[in-house]
């Protein structure tokens, strides 16, 4: 049997015995380039609550949200509740089911005659991904932090009768700098040691990069081109404490031009400046006691087939990823 590493086993070992209570809360926000602003307002509201995110933790139990739902495991069991408060309804099944289970569920990308066009379209992308450390370094909640930078680029060739002033393809390029928490801190700050643990449970139990590549089985192509990003993004386990993230795409000025050359209306876009941009940041990190009562499921919830559950939830990612923006004149 091949043993772990140092690092490795002892972060099992913290999963496995988290006695800490924690609470880590994230606030995020949205901000287009100011041309984007007058058609994105509802798209943004829909975006802040969908992405708002925290953990609590108390002995072998984890509380997880993300958007309007809510996870609770048991480290101990291997087993998670999924609970969806809208409805008031729940699941439960282990966690070595839950990339199976999602998966089934996930909607078709693309109609079946489409899936072709799809796959030749994600081959003909050209991606790469970049990361340094910047040598930077912050006091974040209190916990000393550093900085890394993730550059992301993909290139999609124009196809044929294409705006030809947009270049010869479609290029973005994602710039995320990312601040984590320093490894000895996890000795220091007693909640970045439970939060160091349950990443490692995270990843070495619910394996994050195999869930991914089965939810984007139904994708063609899709798991080459985020796989490495993602794989990137996570690789050195640390807790997590601010990302500000830029999302660039100059193409996007030359189809304005062209769109304004024949008369019709577009947002004027700088080639040079982000499209976008998200913050998001902890806004909570404690070992104030977690009322036991929070990891239970409410009385008043019924429970429903797993399958049901996550075709729910799909369906209600895919309404609130809609923007219900006026359509460009």
């Amino acid at each position: 049997m091949k043993l772990c590493n140092r690092y490795l086993c002892a972060s099992i070992f913290l999963a496995l015995t988290l006695r800490a209570d924690v609470t880590l809360r994230y606030e995020t926000e949205f901000k287009p380039a100011a041309a984007l602003q007058p058609i994105m307002q509802q798209f943004m509201k829909t975006a802040q609550t969908s992405t708002a995110s925290s953990i609590r933790m108390k002995g072998n139990l984890g509380y997880t949200t993300a958007g309007n739902w809510v996870e609770i495991f048991d480290f101990a069991k291997g087993e998670v509740t999924l609970i969806d408060p809208a409805h008031k309804t729940y699941t439960s099944l282990p966690v070595s089911q839950l990339g199976d289970k999602m998966a089934a569920a996930m909607p078709s990308a693309a109609p079946n005659q489409m899936m072709g066009a799809v796959q030749q379209l994600m081959a003909s992308m050209k991606t790469s991904v970049d990361s340094n450390v910047t040598g930077k370094t912050e006091d974040i909640q209190g916990v000393h932090a550093e900085e890394r930078d993730v550059i992301f680029t993909v290139d999609i060739p124009m196809p044929p009768g294409a705006m030809k002033q947009a270049g010869p393809s479609m290029n973005m390029k994602m710039v995320m700098h990312i601040w984590t928490a320093k490894k000895e801190e996890a000795l220091r700050v007693p909640a970045i040691r439970e939060l160091t643990g349950y990443q490692a449970w995270q990843r070495y139990i619910m394996n994050p990069a195999g869930m991914f590549e089965k939810l984007t089985g139904k994708m063609p192509g899709m798991s080459n081109i985020v796989g490495p990003l993602l794989e990137e993004i996570y690789k050195n386990q640390a807790v997590i404490l601010r990302t500000h993230t830029e999302i660039y795409m100059p193409f996007l000025a030359g189809v304005a031009k062209q769109m304004a050359a024949q008369g019709q209306s577009f947002p004027a876009i700088d080639p040079d400046a982000p499209l976008f941009e998200m913050n998001q940041e902890v806004a909570e990190l404690s070992t104030t006691p977690v009322d036991a009562s929070l990891f239970e499921t409410p009385k008043d919830y019924t429970a429903v087939p797993a399958d049901d559950m996550f075709r729910e939830m799909f369906k209600a990612q895919s309404a609130a990823a809609t923007p219900k923006t006026p359509a460009l004149q």
